[in-house]
């Protein structure tokens, strides 16, 4: 069908085309939106946990520094600065979280379930990241509280009441640190660009929780190391409870649940019994060590008891908690239609949700695919490559790779552009003398129907004057436009003569294509 004329039929059955295509990756993409969502409450609820799990530092911090205040004292004062940065740093993230949500309707920019309304949108928070400039304070942010909070676990030769001398204590809490704002050394863009520009908004809720989740990470942490420095039998506690610090509430199906079943406050000298449905797991310096592999898709429950040693003989905590098991998939959709051309950029989107884009990795056989940063990529087909190719996205979690998923496109070669004089179509119906003598030049597109932007310019063509009285009269350009000669001859035209334009040399602006194009037969009415 290339160089083809299309029927209005053929044009109709290529718009329909085009809608059903916007319409499925438009679902694609609200499933995408969906699990953005799931992503953010799982962050949350975690959240909670860890925020619990800190208090009871601090309140058996509080309880030993009240019974022996000088031993304590530089334990305690450094566990509070950890909790004012942590807390202030939090304050400022959900700042940014509120400010996102007054950017897409304030109160109203989510529904009932939490969801934002405008979750495929990311102008206003681009613009108020980076073109604001609120994006780079926000990265500085995030390493100042890293820095922060680190720090606190360093050796201070001025306060001989600290008993941490050396660097290891610090180097630990580093090593397993995940609050921090990495420039990448790879891709295209900075950390901004590709955590809060490139983004939907569903997404970037999603990246504020778990930046959040990071801070209040890491502040437990560095309060559990200052209590570790405190002797153990100087602890007295008035509360037991139990809790399950789960990784992630959502697990894709084949991979892990994992999750730290514990007792706060318990005593590090004597390690509790636990147990889950009724089976006993290992117990490593009093913290319960469970993993169980995600089966079938949906909520997973479980449940135990702690038994542990107080003053008064055994005492028993029982737990209950749950996870999501979801199946892994990745969304491999071209921009604008599930069909490549060959010799152009073609515009696409791969993405895999939970995973940001420099953890995915693409297979595509038989295409040259470039990456734009932020799951955006461009595909050249070669023009030797078949009539499809398939493009596979993978992981790689734990040293293992898994594939999430594959699509296949069709790949055709681009259809010839379309010549026509001015402003009227050449559609072969007779034509008025006044309009055909109103053009100026010969224009080349590939019509309002096709996807993608090619700027073709007529280089050269031939005008026949074909007199119905008299011979004809030839007359060249060399470039698109009607010379002073061809004008005259077109105004000398009668009705039921005919212009001929032939020869039609076009070349493509950006890419170099050259055509030549099917002739253009006008009769005068």
């Amino acid at each position: 069908m290339a160089g083809g004329k299309l029927s209005p039929r053929q044009k109709m059955i290529n718009m329909m085309y085009l809608v059903l295509m916007a319409l499925l990756a438009l679902n694609v993409s609200k499933e995408i939106l969906k699990s953005f969502h799931l992503f953010e409450q799982s962050f949350n609820n975690a959240a909670i946990n860890i925020d619990a799990k800190n208090k009871a530092t601090i309140d058996a911090l509080q309880k030993s520094s009240d019974e022996k205040p000088l031993k304590t004292k530089p334990y305690i004062e450094r566990a509070r600065k950890t909790q004012k940065i942590a807390n202030d740093f939090v304050k400022y993230v959900n700042n940014l979280i509120t400010t996102t949500e007054s950017l897409y309707g304030g109160e109203e920019a989510r529904n009932e379930e939490g969801e934002m309304l405008a979750a495929d949108q990311m102008e206003k928070h681009a613009n108020y990241f980076v073109n604001e400039g609120h994006g780079i304070e926000f990265r500085d942010r995030i390493n100042k509280a890293r820095e922060d909070m680190l720090n606190i676990l360093k050796p201070d030769p001025l306060d001989t009441l600290y008993n941490i001398e050396t660097n290891e204590v610090y180097e630990e809490a580093l090593a397993s640190c995940q609050l921090w704002a990495k420039e990448p050394t790879s891709g295209k863009g900075n950390w901004v660009s590709q955590n809060l520009e490139h983004v939907p908004a569903a997404g970037l809720m999603a990246v504020l929780s778990r930046i959040k989740n990071d801070a209040k990470s890491l502040e437990a942490n560095v309060l559990e190391k200052l209590a570790s420095r405190v002797d153990a039998t100087d602890y007295k506690f008035d509360k037991l409870e139990a809790k399950v610090l789960a990784k992630s509430n959502y697990v894709m199906q084949g991979e892990s649940y994992e999750a730290d079943i514990l007792i706060v406050a318990s005593d590090s000298k004597s390690d509790p019994q636990i147990t889950v449905d009724g089976t006993s797991i290992n117990v490593e310096g009093g913290v319960g060590k469970y993993t169980q592999t995600a089966g079938g898709i949906g909520i997973k429950t479980f449940a135990g008891k702690i038994i542990v040693n107080g003053p008064e003989g055994p005492q028993e905590f029982e737990f209950t908690d749950e996870f999501t098991v979801f199946k892994p998939a990745a969304t491999i959709a071209a921009t604008e239609m599930n069909l490549l051309y060959k010799g152009i950029d073609n515009p696409m989107s791969i993405s895999v949700p939970g995973f940001a884009a420099s953890e995915v990795r693409i297979s595509a056989p038989g295409l040259n695919l470039k990456s734009l940063g932020g799951g955006k990529y461009n595909a050249k087909v070669p023009s030797s490559t078949s009539r499809s190719v398939t493009i596979t996205a993978s992981i790689s979690k734990d040293g293992k790779s898994k594939v999430v998923g594959s699509q296949k496109f069709r790949v055709r070669s681009l259809p010839q552009p379309r010549a026509q004089l001015g402003g009227i179509p050449n559609d072969g119906l007779p034509k008025g003398k006044a309009s055909v003598s109103a053009q100026t030049s010969i224009i080349a597109s590939m019509g309002a129907g096709f996807a993608y932007n090619l700027n073709y310019r007529v280089q050269g063509f031939k005008l026949i004057m074909a007199y119905k009285r008299k011979p004809p009269v030839i007359a060249a350009s060399n470039s698109g436009a009607l010379t002073a000669r061809m004008r005259s001859l077109v105004k000398s035209a009668k009705k039921g003569d005919r212009i001929l334009i032939e020869g039609i040399r076009a070349k493509e602006a950006k890419y170099g294509f050259k055509s030549n194009l099917s002739p253009i037969i006008i009769t005068i009415k």
